[in-house]
């Protein structure tokens, strides 16, 4: 990929072949997956089973110097 200045526009990018374009379309597809992935992971937790801390563990911090 080369990159012009000082043309009208601020930058131009001109790409000397579709393989640039190619990856960016499989990179695009593989955020967009990655992304409903998580999504769905995200969706099956349910917070409503996860017990309530009981007793006072892990409250105090007993620190000797």
């Amino acid at each position: 990929m080369s990159i012009s200045l000082g043309q009208n526009n601020s930058v131009t990018a001109q790409s000397s072949s579709g393989a640039e374009f190619l990856t960016a379309a499989v990179a695009k597809s593989q955020q967009e997956l990655e992304g409903e992935m998580v999504l769905q992971l995200i969706q099956s937790v349910n917070v409503n089973n996860v017990p309530a801390p009981t007793g006072s563990s892990g409250f105090q911090v007993n620190i000797k110097v």
